[in-house]
């Protein structure tokens, strides 16, 4: 872990706590969105946020892989946007995995795959995105994120609140989970998402996947591609 935050192009150490300055931020939205009638008194109640506890950042070990390397998480449980992304997700969530390269889990997928059969000139390949999270631009994912919002027919049957509050809170999440403590000391991620926020990379991968395969040349495209977060199978042309 030491390893990993001391890459300055990644990581950088802070001075100072921001959770107050945070929380002030939240409580202002909140009481904004409350008093334009978008979220109850009860919607506020919880989703503000009571406990301040800084998101932590810890290493689960890839034992498959040489060297066993970590994959870093970032806990924002406890945190004071935790309520907040968990709201989030139940608004976001119809949205995402409708493309049909989506894999809900593997019973799912064996059910896809049980009655493919691969001809002479085909190919089962696997692989994964390169650091995922760090690599998923955030400009571009809340750009995409809003043309999805604004597609949704049944949005406003789910919430009051606009597509401008919803990508508002959304960025608010991420950069106050791109913040964490490790060994009494406080960090920030300099780019990209922290390893907390799977929602808003799936949100990023599925418009990746689609546009590549749609423009694609058509010799080159997968007879079938299935993706679970970063993990993707595909069947392609051998020469291909």
């Amino acid at each position: 872990m030491d390893t990993l935050l001391s890459d300055p192009k990644t990581y950088e150490k802070l001075d100072r706590d921001p959770t107050a300055k945070h929380k002030r931020e939240l409580v202002s939205i909140l009481q904004i969105l409350e008093k334009e009638d978008k979220i109850k008194k009860t919607d506020k109640q919880f989703l503000y946020p009571t406990s301040e506890n800084v998101p932590r950042i810890y290493g689960s070990p890839k034992i498959h892989k040489d060297g066993t390397p970590l994959r870093p998480i970032v806990d924002f449980t406890g945190s004071i946007s935790y309520n907040v992304a968990k709201s989030l997700a139940d608004i976001l969530s119809p949205i995402v995995g409708q493309s049909e390269h989506h894999v809900l889990n593997s019973k799912s997928l064996a059910e896809d795959l049980k009655d493919i059969v691969l001809t002479e000139d085909q190919i089962l390949n696997s692989h994964d995105v390169v650091v995922l999270f760090t690599s998923t631009p955030i400009d571009l994912t809340l750009h995409v994120l809003r043309e999805r919002l604004s597609e949704d027919i049944d949005l406003k049957n789910r919430t009051l609140l606009t597509i401008n509050d919803i990508i508002e809170l959304t960025k608010f999440c991420l950069a106050t989970v791109a913040y964490f403590s490790y060994s009494d000391d406080i960090y920030r991620q300099r780019f990209g998402m922290a390893m907390g926020s799977p929602l808003a990379c799936n949100i990023f991968m599925e418009w990746l996947e689609q546009k590549a395969i749609s423009t694609a040349p058509v010799a080159c495209r997968p007879r079938l591609w299935k993706r679970y977060v970063d993990d993707v199978l595909e069947i392609v042309r051998k020469e291909r």
